[in-house]
Formats: structure tokens, C-alpha cells, sequence
């Protein structure tokens, strides 16, 4: 993953929040190389963490895929039917929706990078390093440390190892961050 952003995608309420969200969903918003993933690998990941037969409730919570394009839509409901077959459901069953992306509003500050908030040490020093809370959301590096922190990855600390150096961190806090990544 190159980025990862909290926000709200899919209605027309202007400047939703998490107290305003108005007809939009909290979503996550994926930059990614297509180079190194394939979109039908992401969505494969999604499915794999979600049942397709069940519904998020109300609209805030909707289980949905956004697709920017044409080809992305025909990819994300040909990977929908696939999960619900793999399921054992028929394609009318599934709740799952595939919307086209009208918009994305970022989420408040507190909701960016999740997992990083465990790791206080790690937070504050991008908090320095990336001033706005935009710059935070969209910075790799704080996307990379979250999803090693917190459970993104299945923790292979021999690809963290590789890349870290360039991430900026002080050495104290790179040993830190590489020792909490490699704990069972």
C-alpha cells in the first residue's frame, strides 16, 4: 500500500464528520501500485475479511465497494459474485453494495491511522514530522508503520527491515518500532 485514509465516501451530504455524516459511509480510501498489487488482489483481501451476506446496518456502517471507473466496477462485482458463490449465497442475497465513487471527505484527525495511537512514541514523531492531519493521512510511512504496527500485514519483519531505514526515523525509535514488529 502506498496510502490509506479514513473518511466518508458515497453521498451527497456537503462536508460530513463524524457527528454530520449525513448519507455518506466511513470508508477507507486505498492508493496502491498496480505494479506490485492487482486491484483483484485487494478486493480478494476484502472478502476474505468480510461476508458478503451481511449487511452493516444503517448507512453509516454499509458494507461497500467504491470504484472509480468502469473496468474497476466490473472487476469488483465479478469479484462479488465469486464471494458470494464461495459462500454459498445467491448474487440477490448479497448486501454488499458496488457504488461509484462520487466523493471522499477525509475523517477527522483522531480517526487517521488507528493503530498508531498505540504506539504513542511512534505518533507523536510523525505528528512532527507531518504537521496537518491531511499530511499524516496521506503520508506512506505513516501508513506503513500502521498497518506493521497494527495487524495490515502479517507482520514480516524481514520486509520491514528492508524499507525502514528510509522511513526517517530516529535510530532509537527504528529500533523500537523493528523490536515491537518482530514480538510473536
Amino acid at each position: 500500500m502506498l496510502r490509506t485514509r479514513a473518511g466518508y465516501a458515497g453521498g451527497t451530504t456537503e462536508s460530513p464528520s463524524y457527528r454530520n455524516i449525513g448519507d455518506h459511509t466511513e470508508a477507507v480510501s486505498i492508493d496502491f501500485d498496480p505494479t506490485v498489487v492487482r486491484y483483484e488482489d485487494l478486493l480478494e483481501r476484502f472478502w476474505e475479511a468480510h461476508r458478503c451476506g451481511s449487511a452493516g446496518g444503517q448507512e453509516q456502517y454499509m458494507v461497500a465497494v467504491f470504484y472509480h471507473n468502469e473496468g474497476q466496477r466490473k472487476v469488483a462485482e465479478k469479484s462479488r459474485t465469486k464471494a458470494a458463490k464461495k459462500e454459498g449465497i445467491a448474487d440477490a442475497e448479497v448486501a454488499t453494495k458496488v457504488l461509484p465513487l462520487r466523493s471522499f471527505t477525509y475523517a477527522e484527525a483522531y480517526h487517521q491511522k488507528h493503530y498508531l495511537t498505540r504506539h504513542s512514541d511512534v505518533r507523536e514523531f510523525l505528528e512532527e514530522t507531518y504537521p496537518t492531519a491531511r499530511e499524516l493521512a496521506d503520508s506512506t510511512v505513516a501508513t506503513r508503520l500502521n498497518a506493521f504496527l497494527g495487524w495490515g500485514f502479517e507482520r514480516d519483519a524481514a520486509v520491514l527491515e528492508k524499507e525502514i531505514a528510509s522511513y526517517g526515523l530516529p535510530e532509537g525509535l527504528r529500533k523500537d518500532v523493528l523490536a515491537r514488529v518482530r514480538k510473536p
